[in-house]
This record gives C-alpha cells, sequence and structure tokens, in this order.
C-alpha cells in the first residue's frame, strides 16, 4: 500500500490512474449526470487556482455549507489542493452555530448552496469579519438588493471565541461567485500569469501528513461544538486501516446519503471506498427519495446510521404484522433460527447443508422484495455514529444483508473499530483496526491510540488536555468492554449514563434503542437522573401511523402529529408498544410514564441523527417534568 503524503496527492495518482472512468454522479432532473476522474481532477486545480487568486493562502480556512454533492467534492478536493484547511459546517445547522463555526475558525471564504444559505450568509456579514467571498455551488448568483445584517443575540456563543476587529464599513460587502466563475478566475489567473503555472502543484508538493486538513467541528450534543484539528495523515492512516477491513474496490457502487458534513461519511462514504477504492459515488436526492434512488442506482455498498436501518426494519415487521399471524410467526421462527445460527457460528460450528437451503428458500420467499427494493445488488451496508440494535443486525442477515456495524468519533478520523466481511459479531461494533489499540479503563470508558487520533481541538487548550489520560490515550467517553477476541461492545455514551433515586444506574440509549425498534415509534429520549424512575419522550412516526391506523379502522385527527399525539387511539397504542419493550427490561429500568412530541425533532439533532440531550430537555422539559405526577403511563 502506497504511502501517500497527503489527500490531493493521492487523488490525482489516482487520476491519472483511471481518467475517463466516472467518478462521481449527481442527479439533474430525470438523469444521473457524470463526472470523471479527469474532470475532476481538472476542475479541482482550477478551482484551488481561483483560491489562490482571491488571496488563499497554505493554511487559510475555508468553510462548505452545502449538502452533498458532486460540488461539494469539488470544493472540498480543490481547497485541500490549495494547501487549505477545509471547515465542513452541517448544513442544518443554525445561524448561532454557523456564526461560532466561521469565527472560531476564522474562515475567510465559505463554498455554499442554497438561496436561503446565501441570503443568511450575507445577512450575517457583521457577524463574521474574517469572511471575504462566498461561492455558490449551485451557480446561484448573488440579488441585486443584499439582506439587511441580521439582528441577533450571541453574545452567549461569542463570549469564548477569540476577539475579532469589526469588518471595516468598506469591506462590508462579501464578494460572491459562482463555482463555475471561480474556476474561470483560477485559469484566467494562470494564464495571464497573475499565478505561476505550477502553483497549485506546488501548494499539492508541500502537503506533508502532519498538515492540517481539516477542523471538523462535534456535533455540540454536550455543549458548544469543538473545533477537532485532523491532518492529512490523520485521515489517510484511517483509510488505510479501514480499506484493508473492509475492502472497497472498483467494482463497487456507492450510494450516497449522509452528510458529508459528517466524519463518518466524509471518510468511510468518500475518501476511503472512493479515492483509495477506486469506486464510483452517487449523490441520493435525500432520504424521501433514498429507496427510488436505490433501485436506480443498485448501489452494492451504502454506508447508513442506525436510525435509517431502524425505520426499514420496523416498517418490514408492520407491513408483515398486517398481513396476519401466520406471516407474523413465519418471520419470527426465520429471525430465531438466524440467532441460533449465528450463535452457532461464533461457537466455530458451519451451518449445515439442510440449514444453508432452508435459509436461501425463507430468504426468497420472506425477503425478496425487500432486497429488491434495495436495488437487488448490495453486498454490504455499514453502520455508524450510533449503536446499531443487535436484533435489526440480525434481521438484516436474515434477509442476507450484512450490517457491518463500526464504531469512532470525530477525534479518531473518525473509525476505531468495524465488524469485517468475514469476522463480525452482532452487537458488538467489531474489532479495532489495524493501526489502532484499543483498551478499557477501570471506570469503562474506552481509550483508543493510533496515526487517526487528533492532537486536540482548535482554540480549546482545557478541553484538549481533557481529552487524552495520563498516558497519551484518548478518552473516547463511550463506555464499552472487550471480549476474549477482541470484539468492543459499546454499552452508552459515559456522560449519558445517569442515577435513579434509588441508585440504579441506568444506560438510556439502550432503551431507546428497544423503543425505536418499534414501526410506531420514530425516536425516543429518556430520562430519569436522580428521580425515582424512568420516562420517555416519544416522536411517532408520520409515516407509519397513517398505515396502522388504516389497518386498526382508526381515524386521525386532522393537523397531523400536533394533533395525533393527543389522540387516545394513538396514546393506546404508543402504551402498548412501551409496555412490550418494557417486558424485557430490567424492573429499575422500565419506562413508568411517556409524554408525545407533536413535532419533529431534527432540529434537535446532530448530522448523524444523535438527539442533542440537552436541548431535546431543555425543549421538552415542561411535558417531561409533568411525568412524575403520574403513574401509569401516557395518561
Amino acid at each position: 500500500m502506497n504511502s501517500w503524503p497527503s489527500i490531493p496527492a493521492l487523488f490525482y495518482a489516482q487520476a491519472r490512474r483511471w481518467q475517463s472512468r466516472p467518478l462521481v454522479y449527481g442527479k439533474r432532473g430525470l438523469h444521473w449526470r457524470p463526472l470523471t476522474w479527469s474532470q475532476v481532477a481538472l476542475r479541482a486545480r482550477a478551482t484551488a487556482a481561483g483560491l489562490a487568486a482571491l488571496g488563499v493562502a497554505e493554511g487559510g480556512r475555508v468553510g462548505v455549507w452545502a449538502p452533498s454533492s458532486p460540488e461539494w467534492t469539488l470544493a472540498d478536493l480543490g481547497a485541500l489542493s490549495a494547501g487549505a484547511v477545509n471547515v465542513p459546517v452541517y448544513e442544518a445547522c443554525s445561524q448561532e452555530e454557523l456564526i461560532y463555526v466561521l469565527r472560531d475558525s476564522a474562515c475567510e471564504g465559505l463554498f455554499l448552496a442554497g438561496e436561503e444559505r446565501l441570503e443568511v450568509a450575507l445577512s450575517l456579514r457583521d457577524y463574521l469579519p474574517d469572511l471575504r467571498w462566498v461561492v455558490t455551488l449551485d451557480g446561484r448568483a448573488a440579488s441585486p438588493n443584499p439582506p439587511a445584517p441580521a439582528a441577533l443575540s450571541v453574545s452567549f456563543l461569542l463570549s469564548g471565541l477569540p476577539e475579532r476587529p469589526p469588518r471595516p464599513a468598506a469591506e462590508g460587502a462579501l464578494r460572491v461567485l459562482t463555482l463555475e466563475a471561480l474556476e474561470a478566475l483560477g485559469e484566467g489567473a494562470v494564464a495571464g500569469g497573475d499565478l505561476p503555472a505550477d502553483e497549485v502543484e506546488r501548494r499539492v508538493g508541500r502537503l506533508t501528513r502532519a498538515t492540517l486538513a481539516t477542523l471538523q467541528y462535534t456535533s455540540g450534543t454536550t455543549g458548544e461544538p469543538k473545533g477537532v484539528r485532523l491532518t492529512h495523515g490523520n485521515i489517510l492512516s484511517n483509510c488505510e486501516g479501514a480499506i484493508e477491513a473492509v475492502p472497497v474496490g472498483p467494482s463497487d457502487t456507492l450510494l450516497s446519503f449522509l452528510p458529508l458534513s459528517h466524519s463518518f461519511e466524509r471518510l468511510a462514504g468518500y475518501y476511503m471506498p472512493v479515492l483509495f477504492g477506486g469506486a464510483q459515488l452517487y449523490f441520493a436526492e435525500g432520504l424521501g427519495r433514498l429507496l427510488r434512488n436505490m433501485q436506480e442506482v443498485s448501489p452494492t455498498v451504502v454506508t447508513g446510521v442506525p436510525r435509517v436501518y431502524e425505520k426499514v426494519y420496523a416498517r418490514f415487521r408492520g407491513a408483515r404484522g398486517a398481513q396476519g399471524v401466520a406471516q407474523r410467526a413465519l418471520l419470527d421462527a426465520v429471525l430465531a433460527a438466524e440467532r441460533r445460527s449465528t450463535a452457532a457460528q461464533r461457537r466455530g460450528a458451519a451451518p449445515s447443508a439442510w440449514m444453508s437451503a432452508s435459509r436461501a428458500l425463507t430468504r426468497d420467499l420472506l425477503f425478496g422484495e425487500l432486497r429488491a427494493r434495495l436495488g437487488g445488488r448490495l453486498r454490504l451496508m455499514v453502520s455508524g455514529g450510533a449503536p446499531l440494535a443487535e436484533e435489526v443486525a440480525e434481521f438484516f442477515h436474515a434477509a442476507g444483508l450484512l450490517i457491518l456495524e463500526g464504531y469512532g468519533l470525530s477525534e479518531a478520523s473518525p473509525v476505531l473499530a468495524v465488524n469485517r466481511p468475514g469476522a463480525y459479531r452482532f452487537g458488538s461494533v467489531g474489532r479495532p483496526l489495524f493501526n489502532v489499540q484499543l483498551r478499557v479503563a477501570p471506570d469503562g470508558e474506552v481509550l483508543a491510540r493510533g496515526p487517526n487520533v487528533t492532537s486536540g481541538y482548535l482554540n480549546k487548550p482545557a478541553e484538549t488536555a481533557a481529552l487524552f489520560d495520563e498516558e497519551g490515550w484518548l478518552r473516547t467517553g463511550d463506555i464499552g468492554r472487550l471480549d476474549e477476541d477482541g470484539y468492543l461492545y459499546i454499552t452508552d455514551r459515559k456522560k449519558d449514563l445517569f442515577k435513579t433515586a434509588s441508585g440504579k444506574l441506568i444506560a438510556p440509549q439502550f432503551i431507546e434503542r428497544a423503543l425505536n425498534s418499534s414501526p410506531l415509534i420514530e425516536q425516543s429520549f429518556v430520562v430519569g437522573d436522580k428521580r425515582p424512575y424512568c420516562v420517555a419522550l416519544l416522536l411517532p412516526s408520520s409515516s407509519e401511523l397513517p398505515l396502522w391506523a388504516a389497518r386498526e379502522g382508526v381515524a386521525l385527527r386532522e393537523g397531523g402529529l400536533a394533533a395525533w399525539a393527543r389522540q387516545p387511539e394513538v396514546l393506546a397504542a404508543l402504551e402498548a408498544e412501551v409496555a412490550r419493550v418494557n417486558r424485557a427490561l430490567a424492573r429499575h429500568e422500565t419506562i413508568k410514564a411517556f409524554a408525545v412530541a407533536g413535532e419533529g425533532l431534527e432540529h434537535l439533532s446532530t448530522a448523524s441523527h444523535k438527539l442533542k440531550r440537552r436541548a431535546v430537555y431543555e425543549a421538552h422539559r415542561a411535558a417531561l417534568e409533568a411525568l412524575y405526577g403520574r403513574s401509569v403511563s401516557g395518561t
């Protein structure tokens, strides 16, 4: 395996190898339109030259605030080729979060897409004294009447940031260019002699594994975001470890539907399989059209978060249940046999010929339509970002679809461990990558060490010091255990664990995963710290409730979730689901009461669909506190 000095060095070497082979696809109208390796290389160089012409120096910070797309990769490769530092911004971030990230990182420019994002950036110019230019990735031009400056109360956010001088009045307007105009600017600067013809090659040549590549901001689930410093070497070493564990090559096709602003998708869905492996990458049109895109693209590999897989599982179980007792019993029997077979394989026993034939038959009978709806060619699915319920992994395996669950965090570039195609254990997150070391501290916290681990956070020396133990091991903040064969099991976030008033330790994510396995529950949030018992906030599934209502003959009220959340029939159905989950929990873990959210929780979630626990609690504090005056769920 080549030891590449930087991400651009890897990319341009691969581009010389693959040339006219399609690299990335985006959908325009009804058609998937490719960009070849050569086309991406030419445009990335032109983008890098354009950035140099704008005055971006090596080490300068450049933000990317846009949905995942071929243009996102052009912005990324162009910025890195200019020697700049890419600062991904979560596409659904608030204005306050945008200000914080851009000011903390001192971004001088911003790639973005969408009219609303452009207007937000222009309206926030007074809060962003470092920002000089904006490049639109969707060809959008600036309005002749720019929006008035926003009036925000952001002092609480800015209090911990480095001081910035106010923007001079003469610099009040941001320069706005399209991506195509930026590329033309770069080409013109080279043709006109304003830039040396080999300026980009010289900048790429000066990059090393020690060069800062990106500032990956954490989700801020437990406080303000932190900019994780990741070098080219951090990322490349993680690619090397990940592709050895999960081989992906030129014959593979990926469909990406997670945001590239999240470290998991950026590495597992872009850098590793595409730049390293040579796979072709398609960008989905969004979660709402995911199944349609799966059938159009027929991917061989997808990366996803547990919430996506859990909803497919819940919908399938709901559909089979609607077909009658026999279908539901058959599915339960198949899943039970799958669990027995998995346990036998773990003991080293090979499945009998009869068992193999039986599994093949039931897969066709029960799951043939499911596999077809997922494109018909899937060989691997990778799950990360949050724990995956073991029963969900077993379900997909019974269907002939293997989910390889992995584990990591932004501070580790991000992958630390993953299950392999020939070595997996459901419920675990696999074994560490070949170049990663893991151990468990006496208090149960997972510790890590390896070339992929960050040196720390930007502008946060105290938090950086707390990130490592006295021997230099990374504190992951997760509680887990390693089995006798080196498989890692994660039980919860260290900061999320709480004790009830009686001193019983609760791991809320374990309970939430069980609740989320219900077809009727989209998301759940469990609390009970220093309280006599656990209660939950439930978000009903807006897609599954109408199907359930039609089966049960229930007339749902007008008004969507807000109205359904108060409907007695819905509350009774949710109470039955909570009772089902409670039967599998220890007494001190059971949910004694619940409240129902009347609106989605997306605005309170991270890029990887994890709930921002503090924000959810504050937003629903009154409803959750009121539950402690009740003793019967849902009343």
